[in-house]
């Protein structure tokens, strides 16, 4: 390897280094794979146009950001590397920017550093604008094929007929995303559904799994929600999953995903959370609940189940262990946190 530079301390070669990511439009980033902490340069806000340091430094801001049709063929990607499958992490892919566009990258990395274990502890790489060039080749695609045609008429036409078709795709995609959003939302309280939530706990079971995180899932049932409306009515009773809902989700982190499975319970998927900080997440909720007047002297109570992902283990096997917790809270009592932990 050719010497460019040569320096006799390690603070003026750290200003060197500096120096240079601070100033080249690329973007590197440095994963510490026993932390999950994430290093990014200057280069790469700047390149997605976003205010530097403005993200967590984790892996869910770099997931968080890829084309969801370009997601699952990077995260294969990265997967068949770090499992040894495959030699090079090279691989092209379309990053969200600031104003909601996207932006084609090349991304390229290499493990730096393994355990004596051969876990990987450090890996490093950089995102290199592609942009211009895939552009360029879409739009040389698209001027070949009016070429092809040799009729300036018919090109004007279907420059035409693309507008017409450009307007009524944007029109179908609109109502698309409705549809998606309704798919996915409970009417009543807008927060998450138990189909969204069984789609999330698939994916947060897949990142525990890939960079070794522990993930938490909590079941919360409000303590007999029947005699509420047989006494108050189901207004009231809807008013109260409402405002308990609101409660809840803004108490939770961005990350976490909060859900109505059905009737009056609730889930809730903890990322990066033990069993002991999720003992912890519920207490706190079950007091600060039982402080809530929801309507003229009217309180409720909750009772919560949470049990810790197990590698490997299947989606329904955690949520089933979940609610034999919670089941145990209410034979115990109710308004009480119980939980079940595997060794």
């Amino acid at each position: 390897m050719e010497i460019t530079y040569s320096h006799k301390t390690l603070k003026a070669a750290d200003s060197t280094l500096n120096s240079i990511l601070d100033i080249i439009n690329e973007g590197t980033w440095d994963w510490n794979a026993l932390t999950g902490h994430v290093e990014r340069s200057s280069g790469w806000y700047r390149m997605l146009g976003y205010d530097v340091g403005v993200f967590a430094n984790d892996v869910f801001t770099w997931e968080n950001i890829i084309h969801p049709d370009d997601y699952s063929i990077v995260m294969k990607h990265f997967e068949l590397y770090t499992t040894g499958k495959i030699d090079k992490y090279e691989i092209e892919y379309r990053c969200k920017k600031q104003d909601e566009t996207y932006l084609w990258i090349f991304d390229r990395a290499k493990v730096v550093e393994y355990g004596v274990d051969g876990e990987i502890v450090r890996m490093i790489g950089a995102h290199q604008s592609i942009h211009e060039r895939r552009v360029a080749q879409s739009e040389l695609i698209k001027k070949n094929q009016f070429l092809n045609e040799g009729n300036a008429t018919l090109t004007k036409l279907l420059e035409e007929k693309n507008r017409e078709l450009e307007d009524k795709n944007r029109e179908l995609e609109k109502k698309v995303s409705e549809i998606e959003y309704l798919s996915i939302t409970d009417s009543l309280t807008g927060i998450s559904n138990r189909r969204m939530f069984e789609s999330m706990l698939d994916k947060e079971i897949s990142r525990a799994k890939r960079y070794k995180h522990a993930l938490s899932i909590v079941i919360i049932d409000i303590d007999y929600f029947k005699k509420v409306n047989d006494k108050f009515g189901h207004k009231v009773g809807d008013t109260i999953l409402q405002k308990l809902s609101t409660f809840i989700k803004n108490r939770l982190r961005g990350n976490d995903c909060f859900s109505r499975w059905g009737g009056e319970e609730f889930a809730v998927i903890l990322p990066e959370t033990n069993l002991r900080q999720s003992i912890e997440v519920c207490q706190t909720l079950r007091e600060c609940i039982n402080q809530i007047e929801f309507e003229d002297d009217l309180f409720i109570s909750c009772s919560f189940g949470t049990t810790e992902y197990i590698l490997e283990e299947p989606a329904e096997s955690l949520f089933l262990r979940a609610d034999k917790a919670l089941y145990r809270a209410k034979e115990l009592g109710r308004n009480r946190v119980e939980s079940i932990e595997i060794d």
